[in-house]
């Protein structure tokens, strides 16, 4: 029987923790050697989760908040054995005789999570169940995600500030405005209204935002100007608008982090008003809309995989919820560095997997009869993502633009 560490914050949520615990342990002591060890005020869910690895676990499993969840991550980013490659595994199931080395690093011990915070955004994000899907049953349905045996590889970020050097994070740092908003949403009001005190202290934020001096470099370019705020993002739920406001999609396991800023209006009650009315805007746009929003004027933004921040004056950052330093910070993504137990992909339709032979047939210059064996074997998700990673290989130019500036 395989051995599973749970990581378990009492203080976390507001439900009855020993309840919350029990049924929890119950249901996944049936299906694993299960030891149980809680956080205290002198002891830190990162020393649990790495004497867990010590012991030779099989698997982690984090109760908590996003802070608890984020720190365990941090210990599991990159651990564990060689597993195959997508492409490696698609060139194996054409010509497994040809094929001799078929390893590539990868994100090793996965991680469990059964949310019990207040925002839960980076189980939101990946559509593991929390107490907003159900307020008395999540603690069973995201146990039920773990038994499932069914897991993910998602990007993480080291992260610079003036405080930190290479801080894990799984979900997003915020500049300026998110920061503040952040600071001020404070545990009575988050504890009353869940992920909607983020969005009143915003509101109040926005009252008195102003926009400062900021100076970007992405990928070897560099930008100036003045904003009020800037997002760089791995993961975010949907109310963490300016993560979803310009690309139209926060992607977790794309290489890529998503960096927006915006730029406030300045003045006096128009000006307040304008900027209260154009966030609501963007909120509404990134809930009821798949679009990036179009305002380039107020909120621009794109995908890298470097990006350093420098401001004047300098600026509180906000990483993964937490207050870590200032101003000027970097952000370095991790690619498929952490593996977490998610829910299983709904079963595709006929026209899906039709759609993924014909593009292997067409990439691997194959008959499709050879094509949808192929798919078979590694299952219509793999295969979608073996032609995914192959486009995205294909598209990425040999030299890159700064490098042929530079000459």
């Amino acid at each position: 029987m395989k051995r599973a560490f749970l990581i378990y914050n009492p203080v976390a949520g507001q439900e009855n923790p020993a309840t919350i615990l029990g049924d929890i342990a119950l249901k996944l002591s049936e299906h694993y050697q299960l030891t149980v060890v809680q956080t205290k005020p002198d002891v830190q869910p990162e020393e649990l989760a790495k004497q867990a690895l010590k012991e030779k676990a099989d698997l982690i499993i984090a109760s908590g908040g996003d802070g608890t969840v984020g720190a365990v991550a941090g210990v599991l980013v990159g651990t564990g054995l060689p597993v195959r490659s997508s492409s490696t595994m698609l060139r194996a199931a054409l010509h497994p005789t040809l094929i001799t080395d078929r390893t590539c690093p990868s994100a090793g011990v996965p991680l469990g999570i059964v949310p019990r915070g207040t925002a839960n955004a980076f189980s939101v994000a990946l559509g593991i169940p929390t107490h907003l899907d159900d307020p008395t049953g999540f603690q069973n349905a995201a146990a039920d995600v773990i038994l499932s045996g069914h897991t993910k590889e998602v990007d993480t970020a080291l992260v610079t500030t003036s405080e930190v050097t290479d801080y894990p994070m799984i979900l997003l740092m915020g500049i300026g405005y998110e920061a503040e908003m952040c600071d001020a949403a404070d545990r009575d009001l988050k504890n009353a209204l869940g992920p909607l005190a983020y969005v009143i202290s915003g509101a109040q934020k926005l009252l008195t935002a102003s926009n400062f001096k900021a100076t970007v470099h992405v990928d070897g370019e560099t930008a100036e100007g003045e904003v009020a705020a800037i997002t760089v993002a791995n993961a975010a739920p949907p109310f963490s608008v300016l993560a979803h406001g310009h690309t139209g999609e926060c992607i977790y396991d794309d290489g890529k982090l998503e960096a927006i800023g915006y730029v406030a209006e300045e003045g006096g009650v128009t000006a307040k008003v304008s900027n209260v009315v154009n966030m609501a805007r963007l909120f509404s746009g990134v809930m009821f809309s798949d679009d990036p929003v179009q305002h380039e004027e107020k909120i621009f933004g794109g995908r890298y995989s470097d990006i350093k921040i420098e401001c004047d004056p300098p600026q509180k950052v906000v990483l993964d919820g937490e207050l870590l330093g200032t101003t000027p910070v970097r952000a370095r993504v991790l690619p498929s560095s952490l593996r977490v137990l998610v829910p299983p992909p709904a079963a595709p339709t006929a026209e899906e997997s039709a759609e993924v032979v014909h593009k292997i047939a067409e990439q691997e210059g194959v008959d499709e009869a050879v094509a949808a064996i192929v798919v078979d074997k590694l299952g219509v998700p793999a295969a979608a993502k073996v032609v995914e990673d192959s486009q995205q290989v294909a598209d990425k130019p040999v030299v890159a633009p700064s490098t042929e500036q530079s000459r």
